[in-house]
């Protein structure tokens, strides 16, 4: 099966769901493209990009230096297309968005390279502006596309839930990454071929480590983006708590993001520049063989920022649970799908320091208590969200959406 993937930037640090994706569904005989709208601007030494033999082709270029090609692109659409090009024309201008203006000049290029490479499905993750390049494209090509829907993009603010809907009852399939997301989508877009089908990683990149019991100062693990729905300020603060209880405790954090410096005054303000530090961003095998084999407890006290933006199902809460460390994390929708509370892990109020404070306490305190969550949490990972298994899964919803072809434009 050929797919063209279609991606704001590639290779992303953070999008490790991503590259396990591509690169499980390559072993399961799939020829894969990536489109990515935007060149990536950060460092990605992950390993496994190295394992990956899908072409990547950048569609940035086309808006930023060779602005007319697009526009040359689409003039030769209209002369094969007709018609079809021009409801795809009319739908991109009623939603009356600059934004939107663009993706419709990228679907020309990808329409062509839909139709040179004969693909067999255009699949986009997010449900926002690369689905609207896959969904233009599509409508033009009658390949049909589908897409993947995560967090941010259903329920930020700013989402526009028109031009989400109708991305959801057009798509050939509208997957999702948790029940919780499901049953909102559902209720947004009652025709929609919604699928749930969770991330996964690969258990055997995360072998299962021997029980040890904590450290004498035992060491807290956060790692992800230095971002509002992180709640790593609420793990700061729960340190200074710990730290003024007389609880010895150290704290590393790993990940970069627009919050770090703010998050640095505020462990100088606390007084725990001696027991917080931060270590940076680091590749999926350094977090595996390093950060994740010296913790005592994984940490992730998401949060739903002011924006609306919040987790899915984070990546590193599943490798941390993969490789045998406690977790402490908050109770938001899909966080609850990956660690039921008390059995696999311990979970709180969101925006609760206290709670999270007692939490991580427990948890350190009862160490064979905490060995029970952890070998749990193991099963948990490898029942639910295997990779291998889930892509198998994913890829008999493609096969499926690209057998039932097209779906016409609705408006």
């Amino acid at each position: 099966m050929r797919i063209g993937y279609v991606l704001k930037s590639f290779p992303r640090l953070s999008e490790t769901f991503i590259l396990n994706e591509i690169r499980e569904l390559e072993r399961l005989g799939c020829q894969i493209t990536i489109f990515s709208r935007y060149q990536s601007r950060e460092p990605v030494p992950h390993r496994i990009l190295g394992q990956l033999r899908a072409e990547v082709v950048q569609l940035e270029p086309l808006l930023r230096e060779r602005l007319w090609e697009a526009f040359l692109i689409h003039r030769r659409l209209a002369r094969r297309y007709g018609n079809r090009h021009d409801r795809v024309y009319e739908l991109a201008l009623s939603y009356r968005s600059r934004e939107e203006m663009r993706y419709w000049l990228l679907a020309a290029a990808l329409a062509e390279q839909a139709i040179t490479r004969r693909l067999d499905l255009l699949h986009a993750h997010f449900a926002s502006g690369s689905a609207s390049v896959a969904r233009y494209a599509g409508a033009i090509t009658r390949v049909p596309f589908s897409l993947t829907a995560h967090a941010k993009d259903i329920y930020a603010n700013e989402v526009d839930r028109r031009r989400l809907r109708d991305l959801l009852q057009e798509a050939a399939a509208a997957i999702t990454i948790s029940e919780a997301n499901r049953r909102y989508l559902r209720g947004l877009a009652p025709a929609a071929r919604l699928h749930r089908v969770y991330n996964g990683i690969d258990p055997n990149q995360f072998g299962l480590r021997p029980f040890t019991p904590p450290a004498a100062v035992p060491l807290v693990l956060f790692v992800g983006r230095l971002v509002p729905k992180k709640g790593v300020s609420d793990l700061v603060r729960a340190c200074a708590q710990l730290r003024d209880r007389g609880v010895p405790i150290r704290c590393r954090i790993v990940g970069g993001g627009e919050l770090e410096a703010e998050l640095r005054a505020q462990v100088c303000g606390l007084n725990l520049a001696g027991l917080v530090e931060f270590c940076g961003p680091a590749s999926q095998e350094q977090v595996a063989e390093h950060h994740l084999g010296a913790a005592d407890l994984f940490a992730l006290p998401a949060v739903v920022a002011e924006d609306g933006d919040r987790d899915g199902v984070p990546t590193t809460l599943l490798e941390a649970m993969a490789r045998g460390v406690p977790v402490v994390s908050t109770l938001l929708p899909g966080i609850d799908e990956a660690i039921p509370h008390g059995v696999a892990g311990l979970l709180v109020e969101p925006g609760n320091v206290l709670q999270l404070a007692d939490s991580i306490r427990q948890a350190l305190d009862q160490p064979q208590l905490s060995r029970k969550r952890a070998a749990a949490a193991r099963r948990h990972v490898e029942e639910r969200f295997d990779i291998r298994t889930n892509a198998a899964r994913l890829l008999e919803v493609m096969r499926a959406a690209a057998g039932a072809g097209s779906v016409e434009a609705v408006g």
